[in-house]
């Protein structure tokens, strides 16, 4: 079987543990020629062949002996850069950036086609866990009602810490940055954002919906305080960031906020960096998948999955001619705890169930509430089901 010559940009966390991962186990079949690098000079935990480095894209790209281009580099604007001239040369592209997969998903499949090449970018979403192949093969027959996720290890690891371990939200997110799971500027994490990347691409998956990012309502944990951690502790309770898209009669909804789980919920046990998919569908019904969703091994399996693909020649999903379901702004009214309000705040437009020194419980709808925060830049809420809320209630834990 002929052995395929490979070139690699970005040679970070990710990049370092695909190399190595290629160069220990020959079953691949797939040898690293040429490594893109903005410092060939920086010190690395790695041996590499002289010459093996450069900061030129050209001697890649332009190198007819590649049969496929592994794109792992953070930037996604030059990311996007590199996939479109990839394509050009009709070479095939294995990618792991989310950002640019979401900003960019429809144009970068419609020039895949265009120029009779793969591209694929398991890693992208959620690690280890092989949500995109699971959406394009095993529920490729079935339909898909609704997809929930833990996407991001990140705010996992902190709210493992939080409640589990009674940290405060600074002392967690700094573990998380000591140990490599948060950058020393962790706003796309905890934000939210990169959760709403992921969930993005997935509703792709999921539902055959292009979603550009910014269209899905957020709330991040990164105002999260003592107020909720208490109340979870309290009421033996977890906090979790969910991703998560429905379909009803035809329109997906979606949004990204903090959730309270209990024991009984599947992600209840989904602890530090480890990622959870919960997916229902009409004749599987709920299926939930499991596992570690950052780091150098992790994310680098998904890239290496992809690779087997290429070298395969698995077939790739094709752009439905027509999107037949559309997308709709969530408008459902459900039960938030929300706190971070100063002395003057209105609960008018909120059916207030509870109220507590700091916090409320009350049924309200998100965009309603995203308003408010713009008044009360500290507020945040976190989501608690109907079959919770009622549970506190005959258990008379609630005043």
């Amino acid at each position: 079987m002929k052995k395929f010559k490979a070139g690699l940009f970005g040679l970070g966390v990710v990049g370092s543990g695909v190399y190595k991962a290629l160069q220990q186990n020959g079953k691949y079949g797939i040898s690293i020629e040429k490594i893109a690098v903005k410092n060939i000079d920086k010190k690395r935990d790695l041996e590499l062949p002289n010459g093996i480095l450069t900061t030129a894209a050209v001697e890649i790209l332009d190198n007819t002996d590649l049969d496929i281009i592994i794109e792992l580099i953070n930037d996604p604007e030059e990311a996007f850069s590199i996939v479109k001239k990839a394509f050009k040369k009709g070479k095939s592209v294995v990618s792991a950036n989310k950002k640019m997969v979401a900003l960019y998903h429809k144009e970068i499949l419609e020039l895949r086609e265009k120029h009779g090449v793969k591209f694929f970018y398991e890693g992208a979403v959620c690690g280890s866990v092989p949500i995109l192949r699971l959406l394009d093969q095993h529920y490729k027959s079935d339909q898909v009602n609704s997809i929930k996720a833990i996407a991001n290890g990140t705010c996992n690891f902190i709210l493992s810490k939080m409640v589990s371990e009674n940290q405060g939200y600074d002392l967690a997110l700094k573990d998380a940055q000591d140990l490599g799971f948060a950058e020393l500027d962790p706003y796309s994490d905890v934000s939210g954002e990169d959760t709403r990347f992921k969930l993005s691409i997935m509703i792709y998956h999921a539902f055959g919906l292009f979603i550009h990012p910014n269209e899905i309502p957020l709330q991040g944990i990164n105002y999260l305080d003592e107020n909720i951690k208490d109340f979870a502790q309290k009421h033996h309770l977890k906090i979790k960031l969910i991703g998560e898209a429905q379909e009803v009669n035809g329109k997906i909804t979606a949004k990204v906020e903090p959730q309270l789980v209990n024991e009984s919920h599947d992600f209840y046990n989904i602890e530090n960096e480890y990622n959870g998919i919960l997916v229902d569908a009409v004749f599987a019904g709920e299926q939930f998948v499991k596992g570690k969703g950052a780091g150098s091994f992790p994310t680098a399996l998904a890239v290496l999955s992809n690779l087997k693909d290429l070298k395969y020649d698995l077939a790739v999903a094709k752009i439905a001619k027509k999107e037949i379901k559309s997308y709709s702004k969530n408008s459902k009214t459900e039960i938030y705890f929300i706190a971070g309000f100063n002395d003057n705040f209105n609960f008018q437009g909120l059916e207030v169930l509870n109220k507590e020194e700091g916090y409320i419980l009350a049924k309200g709808q998100f965009d309603y509430l995203e308003e408010l925060k713009k008044g009360n830049p500290d507020l945040y809420w976190v989501q608690l089901s109907e079959n919770i809320f009622e549970e506190l209630v005959n258990q008379e834990a609630l005043i």
